[in-house]
């Protein structure tokens, strides 16, 4: 009886006048490991920041940061963390509080954003000076993921539960930098059939369109690509007409390169999206194209570099 007594009236007041200034800043790797936890992320701590008399007081905690964005749950430990993100290819990010005494071990239940959290804080026997902190838990995001420049996330407090006067504030700031992942493109070769001279009679005409692809391999979903062409033997051209290579003995008909129908723009870059993990093919078609010069019998042959850029 007598310790429910003390429970009833125990209470915590702010001792140490600075609060927690939680700003994390860290390089992670890129990689494919979904609701893997990477870094538990403490800094700042405020060492005796309450000093709480015997009993067991609780804490409240308001976290407010309005510029995170729920994605899902993830089980780690025992905890069942809710995490979040800054936009739709950041590393996820939890959240937990802790109240101990000086001396023991760091560490304490998750807090959800937007809400009240309570906090139960830990049994006295007598009076104690007690460890406030608030941690950050990265999370892989499964897929490729992408930087977070320095963001400030905003302030959470952590108050006495009976006493929102006795409370602390943390500020927390986040910067993570995620080197991209880059994809493979193979190398592909294309034979047009034959075309005979009538077939292209007059200069613009074409003949014998056909369709390829182009393998590109990436080791895990969600690499932003653009993709771009070049002619490889004449920068200048356009409209999709490849110079003759070397090796070409024809004259007045060139190879034309088409994507979705459409002669391509060589140098200007189109989006590919979001990859999918594993071999995608990137589809073109080829044709014959009649210039303006003579027509000559012989090999007609083109080559272009197809170029792929991240973001």
């Amino acid at each position: 009886m007598a310790l429910q007594a003390q429970q009833a009236n125990a209470s915590c007041v702010r001792l140490n006048p600075g609060d927690q200034d939680l700003t994390v800043s860290l390089t992670m790797p890129n990689i494919d490991r979904p609701d893997t936890r990477y870094r538990v992320a403490n800094v700042g701590r405020i060492s005796g920041g309450f000093e709480c008399t015997a009993g067991q007081t609780a804490f409240n905690i308001d976290a407010p940061l309005s510029g995170l964005t729920y994605v899902r749950d993830v089980q780690m430990d025992s905890y069942l963390y809710k995490v979040y993100s800054t936009g739709p290819r950041s590393p996820l990010i939890g959240f937990s509080f802790s109240v101990k005494r000086a001396g023991t071990t760091f560490g304490g239940p998750p807090i959800e954003l937007g809400v009240r959290n309570r906090h139960p804080g830990e049994p006295l026997t007598q009076k104690e000076p007690m460890n406030v902190d608030v941690y950050m838990v990265i999370f892989f995001r499964g897929g490729a993921m992408e930087s977070i420049p320095m963001t400030d996330l905003g302030t959470i407090t952590s108050s006495v539960e009976g006493d929102p006067s006795q409370s602390m504030q943390h500020h927390v700031r986040l910067e993570i930098t995620v080197p991209p992942v880059t994809c493979t493109l193979a190398s592909a070769s294309h034979t047009l059939d034959d075309v005979v001279a009538n077939e292209l009679a007059a200069s613009g005409s074409n003949a014998k369109e056909s369709s390829f692809n182009v393998t590109m391999n990436c080791p895990m979903d969600n690499i932003d690509v653009q993709l771009s062409l070049a002619d490889a033997n004449d920068p200048g051209s356009s409209n999709g007409q490849l110079a003759p290579a070397p090796g070409a003995t024809a004259g007045g008909v060139q190879v034309q390169l088409l994507r979705g129908g459409s002669p391509v723009q060589f140098g200007l870059a189109w989006s590919h999206g979001w990859s999918s993990k594993g071999q995608q093919s990137i589809p073109f078609s080829a044709r014959y194209l009649r210039t303006a010069d003579p027509l000559v019998p012989g090999l007609v042959k083109g080559e272009a570099v197809l170029t792929a850029d991240y973001r």
